[in-house]
């Protein structure tokens, strides 16, 4: 008989998985209006709850790397409408109308959907990283109120300070007052800078700011259609369709593109400088966008 082979010796304690789960919670509302005296509706609003988590530091902190979902927005309503207009053969207006006034005024059709949205989440940092950790996520010590929503800055600016649409205001640097202190000394020993509602965190230490812990500017669009139908015959009939979306051309403003919270004085720290979406016909939180198309049915 072989001897039974020495079982595994040495901690195993102190290894980590990168394992974890995406959780959603939604409270979903319907309405909705059937076909009647050519109207219809349907109504959606959602008041959802997702989380994710960091795949970086969810095995050493999960409190802290786990928050909410970066493309989920907390509450969305929708609501939909088409509405044939009452004009036309048939119809409550002109019922009677002859094939020429028919072909001109009857078959319009109308439809509109609007949407809304709360911001998506996103996850500040700082500009310290070195005074923390070799890299990222460098998020600090929150002890107070970070102030955000949009701010348009119009006086002081080019070099002498920012100018132009603002998520939020970044403080002054988190770095040391050095005054005093031999040359040498551990940076790590030292009372850790404090900058209006921000404190570095301690060396080695994540900071207790949670993950995807703030918020973006909201969404609102609009998006039209007018079709007409042309009954050339029972069997020929003709479409045509004018698309709008984003009728309003209200801009979905994007997430912050230089998130750091300790860069007063960098012109671009907390600036807007885009919207959300891209620039594809029909994308849906683009600017306003036009379509034309008509369709021969037989």
């Amino acid at each position: 008989m072989l001897p039974t082979p020495a079982c595994c010796t040495g901690d195993v304690n102190n290894y980590f998985g990168n394992d974890a789960s995406n959780q959603y919670n939604a409270l979903q509302i319907k309405a909705e209006q059937r076909l009647m005296h050519g109207l219809q509706f349907l109504a959606h609003y959602t008041y959802s709850h997702a989380n994710a988590y960091n795949d970086s530091y969810f095995p050493v902190n999960p409190k802290l790397a786990w928050g909410p979902n970066p493309y989920n927005r907390n509450q969305v309503f929708v609501l939909s409408m088409i509405y044939e207009l009452p004009v036309g053969k048939g119809k409550m207006f002109l019922g009677n109308a002859g094939k020429v006034t028919d072909l001109l005024l009857g078959g319009w059709q109308a439809s509109n959907t609007l949407t809304y949205g709360t911001g998506l989440p996103f996850n500040p940092n700082i500009n310290e990283c070195g005074a923390i950790e070799d890299a990222g996520p460098c998020r600090p010590n929150v002890t107070g109120h970070i102030s955000t929503g949009t701010k348009n800055i119009t006086s002081g600016c080019g070099s002498n300070g920012p100018c132009g649409l603002y998520w939020f205001t970044p403080v002054q640097a988190l770095s040391y007052n050095l005054t005093g202190v031999p040359i040498g000394t551990d940076s790590c020993t030292l009372p850790r800078p404090v900058s209006g509602p921000l404190a570095l965190p301690a060396c080695g230490q994540i900071g207790n700011m949670g993950f995807n812990a703030y918020w973006g500017p909201h969404a609102f669009y609009d998006d039209f259609s007018l079709l007409k139908t042309f009954n050339i015959t029972e069997r020929y009939k003709a479409q045509f369709r004018f698309d709008v979306y984003n009728l309003f051309n209200h801009p979905v403003l994007a997430i912050p593109g230089n998130q750091c919270l300790d860069c007063f004085g960098a012109a671009s720290a907390g600036q807007i400088t885009d919207i959300e979406a891209d620039s594809a016909p029909g994308a849906p939180v683009g600017m306003r966008q036009l379509q034309f198309g008509f369709r021969f049915v037989f």
